[in-house]
């Protein structure tokens, strides 16, 4: 039987930790490595793992020497699976262990990938199931990938998918998006994810929209070309009221004020920095992908 590596990214969980080994070892009768990816915690999380490492030799740690984000962490840990079947999850049991033989066995029917989809979560604020829909929404509008809504990095892939992952070099990945390019044969799993026994989530609201507007940039040149059509746009009604200035002033209809010269001016004025903020961001990525900086960096590895 062929071994399933599963990675989990976990930061700040060692509530968690016990909860989710002991619900792993219940559900997967399979053979696996258990591949925990600290990405620097700063509570015991690390001790946590520790332990269990001692005494189960097939679980494994690798400790980053900072927060290096959940995307980085989940490629630290492929990088050291020896498996034929890959699983990435999270370790704050919203993720159910229990899933993972039905992974398994969709991978064995010939698919290449199993993503998985949410059908229900508890204790989601209604802002924040809105903002996600309309994210998903102008994503899958703007960029040249299909996200499916209300999906994770909860999935399994072979071994084929996984050395096409780890051919990817981009400084600040998009793992979603990554997933959704490539291509190859999927299906999609449904499961009920339940509220968090211990801690919180790591995904604060500036955390989810740096995550979005990443994978917005990282996919796709149409936000640029929206900007210089809105540009020409806007120039033509300038020119028109230009038209319409000049004709009043002719027919001595001019009226003094302020008012609309001020909106006009605060208007295209915030027009012009939201544009030039646009092209900061797409620089901006390309100065980091020039610099070649590693992803994360390995501070100590246990069982590996």
């Amino acid at each position: 039987m062929a071994l399933v590596s599963i990675i989990v990214p976990v930061c700040n969980e060692q509530e968690n930790i016990r909860l989710f080994y002991e619900q792993l070892v219940k559900s997967v009768p399979l053979p696996y490595e258990l591949i925990w990816v600290e990405d620097g915690s700063t509570d015991h999380t690390l001790l946590e793992i520790d332990r269990i490492c001692q005494l189960d030799q097939g679980v494994k740690c690798i400790s980053l020497s900072k927060n290096f984000g959940h995307q980085n962490a989940i490629l630290a840990g492929l990088q050291q699976v020896k498996g034929e079947v890959m699983v990435i999850m999270d370790g704050d049991l919203q993720h159910p262990p229990a899933l993972i033989p039905e992974m398994i066995r969709l991978i064995g029917e010939g698919n290449d990938i199993v993503h998985t989809k949410r059908i229900s979560t508890d204790k989601i604020h209604l802002f924040k199931r809105l903002s996600s829909s309309f994210y998903y929404w102008f994503l899958n509008s703007i960029a040249d990938i299909n996200i499916q809504e209300s999906g994770s990095d909860f999935r399994a892939f072979d071994k084929k998918v996984l050395q096409v992952i780890l051919g990817f070099q981009e400084r600040d990945p998009f793992l979603r998006g990554i997933f959704s390019w490539i291509g190859f044969r999927s299906t999609l799993l449904e499961y009920t994810a339940t509220a968090r026994t211990h801690g919180k989530s790591k995904y604060s609201l500036g955390r989810m929209f740096s995550l979005g507007l990443n994978g917005i940039t990282s996919f796709s040149v149409k936000p640029l070309r929206i900007s210089f059509f809105g540009g020409l746009i806007v120039s033509g009604l300038s020119f028109l009221f230009l038209l319409y200035a000049l004709y009043a002033h002719l027919k001595g209809a001019t009226i003094s004020g302020w008012t609309s010269l001020i909106v006009s001016v605060m208007f295209l004025g915030g027009l012009q920095l939201t544009f030039i903020g646009l092209i900061g961001i797409y620089v901006g990525q390309l100065l980091v992908e020039t610099k070649k900086r590693p992803n994360f960096i390995i501070a100590r590895t246990i069982n590996c």
